[in-house]
């Protein structure tokens, strides 16, 4: 599927709902590898946690809009790791907030920029012998 089709019919269906502040789509969509049997990778930040139920009516919704199979990840919870590569590889296709984004992009970076030490130190440790892997 065309990346600008994507972005278009994302931001379109987003529209309809009040709860998504920031929609990202990211993946084998973006990077130019997707084969007509790949999914389309969406990250969304929610104004709330969504439950599971609703996970997968929206994947629903999106999936028929865009004739293709989506598969949604939820910022509210996910990783810094996860967050980190949605960021750097990932098209911003909803931005309904410029603070919300703001906020997300400096948290992201502060907790992955943590993380990278916490593993480092603990990559360390193994190596020296302290802690079994």
């Amino acid at each position: 599927m065309v990346r600008d089709d994507l972005i278009k019919k994302a931001g379109d269906y987003s529209e309809k709902r009040g709860d998504i502040l920031l929609l990202f789509i990211f993946g084998s969509s973006v990077k130019g590898y997707a084969t007509p049997e790949s999914d389309v990778d969406i990250a969304i930040l929610f104004k709330q946690e969504p439950d599971f139920a609703a996970i997968k009516q929206i994947e629903s919704d999106l999936s028929y809009a865009l004739r293709h199979e989506v598969d949604i990840t939820a910022l509210n919870n996910s990783s810094p790791v996860i967050r980190m590569q949605v960021l750097k590889s990932g098209i911003l296709a909803v931005n309904k907030d410029k603070a919300v984004y703001n906020d997300f992009f400096v948290r992201t970076i502060k907790e992955y920029d943590d993380l990278k030490h916490i593993r480092k130190e603990m990559e360390d440790s193994v190596l020296r012998g302290r802690v079994c892997a």
